[in-house]
């Protein structure tokens, strides 16, 4: 498997030699995995029904981490080769959500 690279900005970006970086196997699911996470549901003009509620459920007066949660499980696992999702917790804290996952693919494990 592989993807166009992105770096901490989200950007695709290019090797020392001039190339544009690509991902490999492991790095490229748990970087799809990363994309798919972020994307808005609604967000893609031609699959409206796919992505994460984040309106629905994060913000909103009271965010519902466990709808979120189950969210993110979902768009984790639509991600090809992905194989499980061992651990995934998600935290509201000081108006600040973070979450973390384990994630087995056919390449190994990885953390999100």
């Amino acid at each position: 498997m592989q993807t166009l690279s992105v770096n901490a900005s989200n950007d695709i970006y290019l090797t020392p030699q001039g190339n544009i970086a690509i991902a490999y196997d492991l790095t490229a699911v748990l970087q799809n995995c990363e994309q798919a996470v972020k994307t808005l549901l609604g967000e893609m003009v031609l699959n409206t029904d796919q992505g994460v509620p984040y309106f629905q459920n994060v913000f909103t007066g009271t965010p519902n981490l466990q709808q979120f949660t189950a969210a993110l499980r979902v768009a984790i696992l639509s991600v090809p080769n992905v194989l499980e999702v061992v651990t995934l917790t998600a935290e509201f804290s000081s108006d600040i959500l973070s979450y973390a996952a384990t994630i087995r693919t056919s390449f190994g494990t990885g953390v999100i």
